[in-house]
């Protein structure tokens, strides 16, 4: 049975190549027969400095699947929130998705306000980096990826959906939870338990942006796409 293409969608501050190609994941993914399909956040990587910094993410998924009748997809941290948004506006369009680094926290009834974001526009925009804390490590995930300051600011603040747990019940495809167990953000129980056909793995000891690069997940996440 031929195996369908793959979305892969990155994190704030990072980009396809950076998230997916320098740890492996797009050629892993390759040998195995997918189509590999990298897909940009606004204002991120290739792409970022021509289109809209602030246009809709779950958007941009759905417009990158449409290329295909079905697609499997792995979206981490904001590209895991974009890719709820997009699986449960359009089901049909989603064969198997996992989801790296998302919490409850992130779910849009648990949200807190933008302060996170308006801190890590702050952060980029500034002149210097902050002493610690997670803008100054977006802000060094940024520069390492080669992204434009400016512009994944103007994403940061821009208004971004999220999914609901009465929205993540609308998922139809087959789902993977990876949390990292040291992950600041907290856990990611309510966000498995809302999505129908859903399991979550926990990665013992693993930060949020390890989650990507850990050896535990990509066999997890790779094995569970070919379990069709």
């Amino acid at each position: 049975m031929r195996k369908r293409p793959v979305l892969l969608i990155h994190g704030m501050g990072s980009s396809y190549e950076h998230n997916w190609v320098a740890p492996g994941w797009a050629d892993l993914l390759r040998e195995s027969g997918r189509e590999v399909v990298g897909v940009e956040l606004p204002g991120h990587g290739a792409d970022g400095r021509t289109g809209d910094p602030t246009r809709e993410a779950a958007q941009v998924v759905l417009d990158a699947a449409s290329d295909s009748a079905r697609v499997d997809a792995v979206g981490f941290s904001a590209g895991g929130y974009a890719l709820m948004v997009a699986a449960a506006r359009k089901p049909e369009a989603f064969g198997a998705v996992a989801l790296l680094g998302v919490t409850d926290s992130g779910l849009r009834e648990n949200r807190a306000g933008p302060a996170t974001m308006n801190a890590v526009a702050d952060a980029l925009l500034a002149a210097e980096e902050p002493a610690v804390g997670v803008p100054r490590l977006i802000r060094r995930l940024v520069d390492a990826a080669g992204n434009d300051r400016a512009l994944v600011a103007a994403f940061a603040l821009s208004s971004q959906p999220r999914a609901g747990t009465a929205d993540l019940a609308a998922i139809t495809a087959r789902c993977l939870v990876v949390e990292g167990g040291a992950d600041r953000g907290g856990p990611a129980e309510q966000v498995a338990a809302a999505i129908p056909r859903c399991s979550r793995i926990v990665l013992k000891g693993v930060d949020h942006f390890a989650i990507p690069r850990d050896i535990g997940c990509v066999d997890a996440v790779l094995r569970f796409l070919d379990g069709d």
